[in-house]
């Protein structure tokens, strides 16, 4: 073959190597353009095939769909369709909108049942104190209401090392449990001991004084599902002075609002 022939083929040889290497592409994940990643349902960023570039490749069958900054597709935090979408919440859209992002069960009192509001995104009981101390002077708090007036809970005090209730405090308790009948709320009966005694034994003193007075308040009347009792020991004293009257001040049950 003479040689001019030869320099042409091996020149067309080297073309036509040229034009595979080229229709082949480049190693996957590789890529010029998106063709190059269509067997891969993906598009080409930045020369690599990715799941997406934006959330039109997300969002086609899931609103809620989108692309994040890694180029991979995932849900939208919060977003929702329907109540569903959202366990123990709401799904709040604005009119229109095919999307909306879950939240509670209100967003105003206008979503809550009559006698209740909406305070943090819940529908709660609509009561204006929790305590006397949320009302003005001269009024207490009663089943969630301030009222004018009303009764009394008093202290009721013991004896050193003991949790029998004394003579002298039965009309007290008498007292404390027809108030609680009146106000009609749950209380928490509290039992204190002075700081004589060990904590572990305190603890135990203060839960079984405690016990007493809530079961004289159930005989008197006052609802079970009313009262709770808890025993603070020594921990919460009226007064610090190492002195008899002291030390029966902190011998106590005070019953309060729960």
């Amino acid at each position: 073959m003479p040689r001019f022939a030869r320099l042409f083929f091996a020149l067309l040889i080297a073309v036509l190597s040229g034009l595979v290497i080229t229709a082949c592409g480049p190693t996957y994940p590789a890529c010029d353009n998106d063709d190059h990643c269509a067997s891969h349902n993906q598009v080409c960023v930045d020369k690599q095939c990715v799941d997406c570039r934006d959330a039109s490749q997300c969002n086609k069958v899931d609103p809620c769909m989108v692309c994040t900054s890694g180029y991979t597709c995932a849900r939208q935090e919060r977003c929702c369709k329907t109540d569903l979408d959202c366990p123990g919440g709401r799904c709040w859209r604005d009119s229109g909108s095919t999307t909306g992002i879950c939240g509670g069960q209100c967003q105003s009192d206008d979503h809550c049942p009559d006698g209740q509001r909406c305070a943090g995104e819940q529908c709660v009981p609509d009561i204006s104190c929790n305590s006397d101390s949320d009302c003005s002077s001269g009024q207490r708090c009663v089943s969630g209401s301030c009222a004018e007036g009303g009764c009394e809970i008093i202290t009721i005090t013991f004896d050193f090392n003991e949790y029998s209730i004394r003579l002298d405090q039965e009309e007290t308790i008498a007292s404390n449990a027809a108030c609680l009948k009146e106000l009609m709320a749950p209380h928490r009966v509290e039992g204190h001991c002075d700081d004589r005694g060990s904590d572990e034994y305190n603890l135990a003193l203060g839960q079984r004084r405690a016990g007493a007075v809530a079961r004289q308040y159930k005989a008197l009347g006052v609802g079970e599902g009313m009262l709770s009792t808890i025993s603070w020991g020594e921990e919460r004293p009226m007064c610090s002075q190492g002195a008899e009257d002291c030390w029966n001040q902190n011998r106590r049950v005070e019953t309060v609002p729960r």
